[in-house]
């Protein structure tokens, strides 16, 4: 039989819980949480609009709800967000920035990573910090930016795409986002130098 004082501390746990959760659906900061092997439990309603405002509506939460994270981080990446998620375990919350730019805004976020430990669940929140239009935008060119392959190497972070004929220029090309997902577009990823020197490390604890 549990006691008195187990059921008040298991209620309390999910209060808590409940509380998170009906912060986030009135929220305007594209949340989710996932559990304890990463896949995607809750996704707010900021998600859905962000999905369909960048042409991604068949990423809405309905669709992909029990779906790993990972599957829509680009491989490059794994190593460093698989350390957040380990340091926001031995620190409770992780905060690192990011790059997530469209076609037609720069855009700068603040990724936090919140772990409950009584439910082994974490809560990860997006706010926008800084966003303005894109300054002389790049557009588009075979010649310039795809490869002997048929890819276009862009950027995991920063979305910049190498150029073939000068390879150490990255170019932000705004055409390329548009393109993205799409049959016409094939699209590898890396690191240009700049984010690789901010990327090719571990997070620390």
């Amino acid at each position: 039989m549990i006691g008195a004082p187990q059921v008040q501390g298991k209620n309390t746990h999910r209060s808590r819980l409940l509380r998170i959760l009906q912060a986030l659906e009135t929220s305007r900061t594209v949340s989710y949480v996932l559990d304890s092997r990463f896949r995607l439990i809750h996704c707010n309603p900021a998600w859905d609009d962000f999905a369909k405002s960048n042409g991604a509506p068949q990423l809405s939460a309905e669709a992909i709800i029990g779906v790993d994270v990972f599957a829509f981080i680009p491989d490059v990446l794994h190593n460093y967000y698989w350390e957040a998620f380990r340091c926001a375990k031995s620190e409770v919350v992780w905060e690192g920035s990011y790059e997530c730019s469209s076609p037609k805004f720069f855009r700068k976020y603040r990724m936090r990573i919140h772990w409950l430990p009584t439910r082994d669940l974490f809560v990860v929140t997006n706010p926008l910090v800084f966003q303005r239009s894109h300054r002389n935008p790049t557009k588009a060119d075979a010649t310039k930016y795809v490869q002997s392959n048929g890819l276009v190497m862009m950027c995991a972070h920063c979305r910049c795409s190498r150029r073939v004929d000068v390879p150490e220029q990255w170019d932000f090309v705004p055409d390329y986002l548009e393109l993205k997902g799409e049959a016409s577009l094939m699209v590898s990823h890396g690191f240009c130098p700049v984010c690789y020197a901010c990327f090719h490390f571990r997070p620390t604890c």
